[in-house]
């Protein structure tokens, strides 16, 4: 699993770093340092991006079930296929930064704009 080796490089260059503020092997402490693994748990990124996509996939369904007359359908489609990318790359975000929510889209769609 990527996050459990990104965590073990972390805390292998933490203890590189600490080592050579201390002075490393002239350190008066050597046998003082230890490690300490935290596990993050993504539970709770997990169930927003379920929620998020479940709510979008349903959106979706609808806008093609009651087509808009102002919206070609090609260019629909090309809307939700890029709201379905942004809404993955936002949980890649969430997963990078260890998040517990999923981050806010870098953009807005302005899904009813076109509706007014």
């Amino acid at each position: 699993m990527r996050i459990g080796q990104t965590v073990q490089i972390l805390t292998a260059l933490t203890m590189v770093s600490t080592l050579a503020a201390c002075g490393g092997r002239n350190a008066r402490h050597e046998d003082a340092y230890s490690t300490t693994t935290v596990e993050w748990d993504s539970g709770p990124l997990d169930r927003d991006y379920q929620h998020e996509r479940a709510a979008m996939e349903a959106r979706h369904a609808d806008e093609i079930a009651h087509a808009r007359a102002d919206e070609a359908a090609d260019r629909r489609d090309a809307r939700q296929a890029a709201e379905r990318q942004e809404l993955e790359d936002r949980y890649e975000r969430g997963k990078t930064g260890h998040m517990k929510k999923l981050p806010p889209p870098n953009h807005d769609h302005d899904h009813d704009a076109n509706h007014e």
